[in-house]
């Protein structure tokens, strides 16, 4: 067969599928698998995050249990030596058949008694200082009398039990004995207990039976060893464990109790920091009184022997234990107190602070509970082996601890009788009974990260009792939070209506767009289908998975993207005004959806295209994406609709807030509070990169705190070019040191709209919203209210009380201004709005510390102090250029001040008198000699090093200040590439701090927004001839409905109701601004007024600043300090007089150096400490939210195990079943054989080269088969969930019985959808009218498969 008539059967074959392409044309271009941007920040985390984890699990466990231990055996040590006239077996190394015994001297007494003393005033002493600082940095309403009286009752009845505890009852114990009844300090929790089952059923009377034996238990402690010894320190016994007891009362208080309407008084948890205050030192000075009083000696002596107390002192040992005659005297060594009570203090520190760290991240049954249930047994059972290693030996510790230290006990060589007789079985009782009363610590129900005041009932512990005060003091569960909140009181209806739904979070992304590229509308878009992906495999899990039951981070999603000026409203271009067209950026973001899909699953998405609406503001557009989430674009126009950002912030927050929640009908006033506390907008730039872990952050962190009312994220600055580099490494330091600071001492001041997420409820507070929509009249208004929206957003939220935090974990990546005028002109805008609500916030300083807890003085003068800074930072750096050329280049200083003050003359007048585009082109010029310089100062400094030394004063400073960079930057190791960049920053400090603060100020008039601005086309450019006629030359664009982009797409319609309040929200707020010439011509005169005003004011004050500092410069001799450190001595000979002279010369600190010492150095202080506060918060949030995949035995795993296994994993499986198969995966469908029936006779060579030709293999495999179609989610999940095959989970690590009981139900989904198909066949006989009720949420379309009994019938869920 020749070489045509192959050709023409294959042209003849290929007939066959003539709607695809042709042979030659079916090579593919698949996205990379290589993750970048926000994907790369996860994908090296995961791994990491779970290693650490595991590694967190077991040392918090070993932490806690050992530190617990530790803290009793110190305790019950310094008990022993504590006591009066007691005598104990002591070690002879040179006679260690005899036995000698010892006394303690009474100094040596009164150590043990005060570091007894220490060791209690230890936590109160952090208890105070905790109060100090919330009541110092946070806004804390002062508490009632009555409170204040419950709260003092309680505490100084507590301490007295303690006291009497320790000082009375213990010293008559043995060491083992006083461990033991630890355990009985649990009688009123017991009581109090009873009280929690409501419903009569097995469970409740199994709780009241278990419930009394406690209590019984409990009892058995006051009574049992009492009743059998002759001892009146035992006698006593009860009074002391009752005491202590009354301390966790409120934790075992419900509101259905008798108790419970006392709760009310504790409503405010925050309030009783400042009875703390006082409290403190008062429970410190009784528990010392009634220590010295019960000692034996006169309360004087204590005092007067104090100093003598802590040294050392002579032992005396005798023969035998008569104590008749002293043979020889010991000393005692003088560290030994302070070694055993800073073990003991640090020991119990440590136990509380890994307990609390336990419970934030989530990992407190394994690391938390059991620990401390341990604790007892085991320091008990350590407790024994050391008595019993002493008593038969006395020397056995000789080479660990002094010979005259050791635990009290009685003789335990014969175990089994020393139980008996001294009543030790009842001990077990005691632990079993605490154990009943404390079993709330293994079912936490906090949130992650939660505050501690969500955790624990009472501040800090009791160092004496540990593992008693945690586990009692850990809150029960939300019963009391929900009491504490008395949330139902808002409102006269009760929250019966209330459903579980209201409860879910509602994510509402609200994202503005513009003048967006193709490249930045795909890395926001990419970022949207990977939310919609996850919330899908959340829906999906759910479903059919889960039963029903939604995991905790489960939540409903919708997008919405405001597009400003969306049309093309040239009239030589639009032929109808009612039906303009669309422009090039919304085509943009039409075209741009299906390939975003692509870059994200790897194969090509049919996404079904838009539903387009008319609407009173332009129009909408809305796409169902795969997942069955909606993604709604709001195109506005310009003419009907007011433009900008912050018009289409207040668009959507009426729309979302205020005609969605506050307009649903037969809801409750309570129940839209719910709806609201759970609705969350994510509010987004149009070029934003982000992954759904970080959305998911911030809700977690939405969840665990009620006031919070915006959060942020970590937001990194993508792009080219130096000015890009300047801009990774200045938003490094600026979310590593300012807004962690701003978080820890404070308030985030800002929270930027390029990706923040705010509360519903927030947002509908008085003077939020209404406030929002203020129109600017006055020219400060163009300033603060348009050009720093979402600075002004968050000065009026927390002004209502709010809070705005700062999540570092949560990154998102945005792209920045990558050329020298772009990056000038945005931050033009920033500079000036952020002075601007500074300054609004520090005049109103007095009403916001009122009105917000989490902003104080201390913080107001914090912000301040920055605000000072950044108005002198100009002159600082003008300043700080002149001593480096005088230092570097050894000029005068009146040189160097010529050589800086020209330039930034000529750059000020040119900002006075020419044009942006020329002020620029002087700052570009200006700025690159700077650079020069910078270098230039750079070698000085480390020459000025070597030489000076690196303790002088300059030298230091500048070391600290590298050192503080380089820490920040090696405690966030994922962002120690910024470090790099710092380079760049640092030679541009004078452009930056200097030339654009200037720049900015004098340009504060204008109020356009610099970036992204499109020039507008004049009449000259329209493309017709000069003679031409216009109306036959021109072309109309279609309008945007007849769009050929959207000619398959449906023509919807919106509500009356919903065009109802279009009109009137645009008529109210958004009616579009069009001033007049001479209106035009006042604003921008008021702007220029202002703008003179600000720059006088501004070169004034920078001016007087640079004068006194210059003058006091030129009188350095005379006016200067010492510097102390590092002196250098001179020798020196006159001849004259023949005399040596030795004096000794100190370096000087000049005025200048001052300045930035005291100033600025107080204030990298405190951002370095905030830091590390912050990095271990943030640290604690990335393992709260890592999940670990068990790996357990086939033979150990239960039932409720592999439900477990199943209900972890559920998302993950979910995920990877919905997921479409990418072009270059391996077809779950295909097989080898199809590859060897390609390959026909060429079998034979199939072993050379098979993998480079298996590319070829797929495109035919691609081309012969019927494609799937992929593009729809939940179809994708159904198909292989409720599918024959078995299933395939990649990457998920699962035991064989979660398996098998994963394919049961998958059987019973099976069945249950077969039997409801046969009873919607039955229902399409007799319908069934539909009724909707409770609250729906239109967010996406429901799944397929999922046939609801309300509905006629399959058919109908298909139709939609």
């Amino acid at each position: 067969m020749d070489t045509a008539e192959l050709g023409d059967d294959s042209f003849i074959k290929n007939r066959k599928f003539k709607d695809k392409p042709p042979l030659w044309d079916t090579f593919q271009d698949p996205p990379s698998r290589r993750a970048t941007g926000s994907a790369a920040s996860w994908t090296k985390l995961g791994c990491l995050l779970k290693v650490f984890k595991l590694l967190t699990y077991g040392l918090v466990f070993l932490v806690i249990l050992g530190t617990a231990v530790v803290s009793k055996l110190c305790f019950l040590l310094m008990v022993a030596q504590f006591r009066s006239n007691a005598t104990v077996k002591i070690c002879n190394t040179l006679d260690e058949n005899s036995l000698f015994t010892r006394a303690l001297p009474k100094e040596e007494q009164c150590a043990w008694l005060w570091a007894l003393i220490f060791a209690f005033s230890t936590p109160e002493v952090l208890t105070f200082f905790r109060a100090l600082r919330i009541c110092t940095f946070k806004d804390v309403k002062s508490p009632t009398w009555t409170e204040v009286a419950l709260v003092l009752i309680f505490e100084i009845l507590h301490t007295i039990g303690l006291a009497l505890l320790v000082f009375y009852v213990m010293p008559q114990l043995d060491s083992v004995r006083a461990l033991m009844i630890c355990n009985g300090v649990c009688f009123i929790p017991s009581i109090l207990n009873i009280g929690w089952e409501s419903n009569i059923t097995r469970r409740s009377i199994f709780n009241l039976v278990i419930g009394v034996l406690a209590i019984m238990a409990q009892m058995s402690a006051l009574v049992v060893w009492p009743a059998f010894s002759s001892s009146s320190a035992v006698h006593l016994i009860a009074l002391p464990l009752v005491l202590i007891s009354m301390r966790w009362w409120e934790n075992y208080t419900t509101s259905s109790s008798a108790l419970g309407h006392i709760l009310k008084i504790f409503q405010r948890s925050r309030s009783r920091y400042q009875t703390y205050l006082y409290l403190s030192p008062v429970k410190i000075i009784l528990f010392s009184l009634i220590g010295l009083g019960l000692h034996g000696y006169p309360i004087t002596e204590y005092f007067s022997t104090f100093m003598k107390a802590w040294q050392s002192h002579e032992i005396l040992v005798y023969s035998g234990e008569l104590a008749d005659k002293s043979l020889f005297t010991l000393s005692t060594n003088a560290n030994t107190v302070i070694y055993v009570l800073l073990l003991q203090v640090c020991s119990s520190y440590l136990c509380y602070v890994f307990a609390k760290f336990a419970c934030k991240i989530k990992i407190q049954e394994f690391s938390f509970s059991l620990p401390l249930s341990l604790a007892g047994p085991t320091s008990i059972a350590i407790a024994l082996w050391l008595v019993w290693l002493r008593d038969t030996n006395e020397c056995a510790f000789h080479r660990f601890i002094p010979d005259y230290l050791s635990l009290t006990g009685n003789s335990y060589n014969d175990l089994l009788s020393a139980i008996i007789e001294n009543r030790l079985w009842i001990w077990p009782l005691w632990w079993l009974s605490q154990l009943w009363i404390t079993r709330h610590i293994w079912g936490p129900r906090n949130e992650k990260n939660a505050p501690t005041e969500k955790l624990f009932i009472c501040p800090w512990y009791c160092g004496f009792l540990v593992d008693q005060c945690i586990t009692m003091n850990r809150r029960i569960i939300d019963l009391n939070e929900e009491c504490l909140t008395r949330k139902d009181e808002l409102s006269p209806v009760t929250a019966t209506d209330i459903l579980e739904s209201d409860k879910i979070p509602q994510l509402i992304v609200c994202a503005t767009m513009w003048h967006e590229t193709q490249e930045e509308m795909m890395e926001f878009l990419k970022s949207i289908v990977r939310l919609d992906e996850d919330q899908c495999a959340r829906r999906m899990a759910k479903l059919h998975i889960n039963g029903g039951k939604s995991d905790n981070e489960y939540y409903e999603f919708e997008t919405n993207i405001f597009f400003d000026d969306a049309f093309v409203l040239d009239e030589k271009l639009c032929e109808n005004p009612r039906n303009p067209p669309m422009n090039e950026y919304v085509k943009t973001l039409v075209i741009s959806i299906e390939k975003a899909c692509f870059e994200v699953y790897g194969v090509n998405m049919k996404i079904k295209p838009p539903v387009k609406t008319e609407t009173p503001y332009g129009g909408r557009l809305v796409w169902t994406l795969p997942g069955r989430s909606k993604m709604i674009a709001h195109l506005k126009n310009k003419d009907k609709i007011r433009h900008k950002k912050r018009w289409s912030q207040v668009m959507y927050m009426y729309y979302l807030l205020g005609f969605r929640i506050m307009e649903l009908e037969g809801v409750s006033a309570r129940r839209k509070a719910v709806i609201a506390e759970n609705t969350f907008l994510l509010a987004l730039d149009g070029d934003i990169d982000f992954q759904p872990q970080a959305v998911q952050l911030l809700i977690d962190r939405m969840k665990a705190i009620d006031e919070l009312g915006a959060a942020c994220g970590r937001i990194h600055p993508v792009g080219r070019g130096p000015m890009v580099w300047y801009q990774i490494f200045e938003y490094a330091i600026g979310h590593w040191l300012q807004k962690a600071t701003e978080h820890v001492i404070g308030c985030v001041l800002c929270s930027p709209g390029c990706f923040s997420l705010f509360r519903g409820s927030a947002l509908m507070e008085n003077s939020v919203m209404k406030k929002y929509t203020t129109v600017s009249s006055e020219p400060m208004h163009y300033v603060q209210y348009d050009q720093g929206e979402d600075r002004w957003l968050c000065t009026l939220i927390l002004k209502q009380g709010l809070r705005v935090e700062y999540s570092a974990a949560s990154d998102a990546y945005t792209h920045s201004p990558e050329m020298f005028n772009e990056f000038y002109n945005q931050r033009r805008r920033w500079v000036p709005s952020t002075i601007a609500n500074i300054f609004d916030l520090l005049s109103d300083a007095d009403m916001v510390v009122k009105n917000n807890s989490s902003i104080s003085t201390p913080y107001i003068a914090y912000q301040a102090m920055l605000m000072v800074g950044t108005i002198l930072g100009p002159g600082t750096i003008f300043l700080m250029m002149v001593g480096a050329l005088v230092a570097v280049f050894s000029t005068s200083i009146w040189s160097s001040f010529l050589w800086n003050f020209i330039p930034v003359l000529c750059f000020i007048l040119s900002c006075v008198y020419l044009k942006q585009k020329f002020q620029l082109l002087i700052a570009f010029v200006i700025s690159s000699m700077y650079c020069l310089v910078m270098m230039a100062v750079l070698i000085g400094i480390i020459i000025q090093m070597i030489d000076d030394g690196p303790l002088a004063p300059a030298s230091l400073f500048f070391l600290l200040v590298f050192m503080q960079i380089f820490i920040a930057g090696v405690v966030h190791p994922q962002e120690v590439g910024a470090l790099i960049c710092g380079f760049i920053y640092y030679i541009t400090i004078p452009s930056m701090y200097m030339l654009l603060l200037i720049y900015s100020v004098f340009n504060m008039n204008d109020v356009s927004w610099g970036t992204r601005e499109v020039a507008v086309k004049k009449d000259d450019e329209s493309g017709l001839a000069p003679g031409d006629d216009a109306e036959e030359g021109r072309e109309y664009l279609p309008g945007w409905v007849n769009d050929p982009l959207l000619v398959d797409s449906e023509l919807g319609e919106i509500s009356l109701k919903e065009k109802r309040f279009w009109k009137d929200l645009i008529k109210q707020y958004l009616r579009p601004l069009f001033h007049t010439k001479d209106k035009k011509a006042e604003i921008a005169e008021s702007l220029r007024e202002l703008r003179n005003m600000f720059a006088f004011a501004f070169i004034m004050i920078n001016s007087i600043f640079v004068l006194i500092v210059f003058l006091l410069q030129l009188k350095k001799d005379y006016l200067h300090l010492e510097w102390p450190i590092d002196p250098k001595d001179y020798i020196t000979y006159d001849d004259t007089n023949s005399q040596i002279y030795i004096y000794r010369q100190h370096k000087e600190l000049d005025p200048i150096g001052l300045c930035f010492v005291l100033f600025f150095g107080l204030i990298l202080v405190i951002q370095f400490i905030a830091m590390f506060f912050h990095r271990f918060a943030t640290i604690s949030q990335l393992l709260a939210t890592t999940q670990l995949d068990w790996f357990r035995a086939p033979s150990t795993i239960t039932d409720e195990d592999a439900a477990q296994e199943i209900r972890g994993n559920a998302v993950n499986i979910a995920r990877q079943l919905q997921r479409p198969k990418r072009f270059d995966e391996d077809d779950e469908d295909s097989s080898f054989d199809d590859e060897q029936e390609l390959n026909g006779e060429e079998n034979g060579d199939k072993n050379n080269g098979m993998t480079r030709r298996h590319t070829i293999f797929k495109l035919h495999e691609s081309r012969n088969k019927t494609p799937t179609d992929y593009s729809d989610l939940p179809r994708n999940f159904e198909r292989r969930f409720l599918g024959e095959d078995e299933l395939r989970v990649k990457h998920i690590s699962m035991s064989r019985k979660s398996l098998m009981m994963l394919n049961e139900s998958r059987c019973l989904a099976k069945h249950r959808l077969t039997e409801q198909l046969k009873r919607n066949t039955d229902f399409n006989k007799n319908p069934v009218p539909f009724i909707q009720t409770g609250y729906v949420n239109a967010a996406f379309e429901p799944p397929i498969a999922i046939i609801s009994n309300n509905f006629n019938g399959a058919s109908d869920w298909q139709s939609s």
